[in-house]
C-alpha cells in the first residue's frame, strides 16, 4: 500500500505541473494582449490628434480649395517606403510672422504627426486618403507588432489595411482605421 500512494503523489505532481503551465500560458496571452490593447489605444489617440490638425486647417472649396479640399492631407505611401523617419521642412510657421499657405500648414502637420507615430509605436506609419465627394478622411495608423510570432497569432487579413498598403504576406503588420469626419 506504501507503494500505492507514492503513484498517487507522482501522478498528483504531474497535474499540477500541466495546471502550471497552462496558468503561464494565460498570462503570457494576458500581457501580449495587453500590449496590443495599448498599442490601439496609442493609435486612437494618434488618430484624433490628426483629426483636430485637419479640421484646424480644412481650407475652403472657393475660387480654389485648399488644406483639406486640396487634398493636402492625403498620404498613400506604402510601408516599406515609411522606414525611415520624417524630418520636419525648412518654414515651420510656428510664429506670427509666418507666412504660411495651407498647403505648407499640412506638410508640417503630416509631418509633426508621422514623427509622432514613428516615436509611439514600433515601426509607426500612416496611410491618410480623402474620400471624394465628401468631407471625410480615411485614416490608418501602422505598426508592426513584435509579439507576432506565430501564424495562429496573425491578424484577420481582410479590410484591415489599406489594399496600397503593399505589406505583402507580412502578417506582424498591424493597422487600425479611422474615418474622420468634418
Amino acid at each position: 500500500m506504501t507503494g500505492a500512494s507514492m503513484v498517487e503523489v507522482l501522478v498528483s505532481i504531474v497535474l499540477a505541473s500541466f495546471a502550471l503551465l497552462a496558468l503561464a500560458g494565460v498570462n503570457a496571452a494576458s500581457v501580449r494582449y495587453t500590449k496590443m490593447a495599448q498599442y490601439r489605444a496609442t493609435a486612437t489617440q494618434l488618430a484624433n490628434d490628426m483629426g483636430e490638425r485637419i479640421r484646424a486647417n480644412k481650407g475652403v472649396t472657393n475660387p480654389a480649395p485648399t488644406g483639406f479640399f486640396a487634398g493636402n492631407y492625403d498620404f498613400t505611401s506604402d510601408f516599406a517606403s515609411q522606414a525611415t523617419v520624417a524630418t520636419l521642412p525648412a518654414q515651420l510657421c510656428n510664429t506670427a510672422a509666418s507666412n504660411c499657405t495651407a498647403a505648407e500648414i499640412a506638410d508640417l502637420d503630416l509631418r509633426q504627426w508621422r514623427i509622432l507615430v514613428r516615436e509611439q509605436l514600433p515601426e509607426g506609419a500612416v496611410f491618410l486618403r480623402r474620400q471624394a465627394g465628401e468631407v471625410a478622411m480615411d485614416l490608418w495608423v501602422i505598426w508592426r507588432d513584435p509579439a507576432v510570432a506565430a501564424v495562429d497569432e496573425a491578424p484577420a487579413l481582410a479590410a484591415e489595411c489599406p489594399d496600397s498598403l503593399n505589406r505583402g504576406s507580412d502578417v506582424s503588420i498591424r493597422c487600425s482605421y479611422f474615418r474622420i469626419n468634418l
